[in-house]
């Protein structure tokens, strides 16, 4: 066993969760804000674009295809959209 495998199994976190609610806060409105920015400039677009568009301009999080077409639609038609956060 290499001496980091020996460090890396003594290792423990506490968890702070007033610090994992103010972090989760702030993944949501960086989430928001990438999402207001993107629908500035795609608003009404056919949904392909938007679709084709969201992997380079739109907010930097993983959507399964069926949520990316959902997201695609909203940003379309100018519904909301509820992020969801694991």
């Amino acid at each position: 066993m290499s001496l980091v495998s020996r460090i890396v199994q003594r290792m423990t976190f506490e968890f702070n969760p007033g610090g994992y609610e103010r972090l989760l806060n702030e993944v949501a409105k960086s989430i928001e804000a990438a999402d207001a920015r993107f629908r500035e400039t795609h608003a009404g677009l056919p949904e392909d674009v938007i679709v084709a568009d969201f992997a380079t301009h739109g907010p930097e999080v993983e959507l399964s295809d069926e949520a990316l077409h959902a997201y695609a639609d909203a940003v379309s038609t100018g519904a909301p959209f509820e992020w969801v956060i694991r």
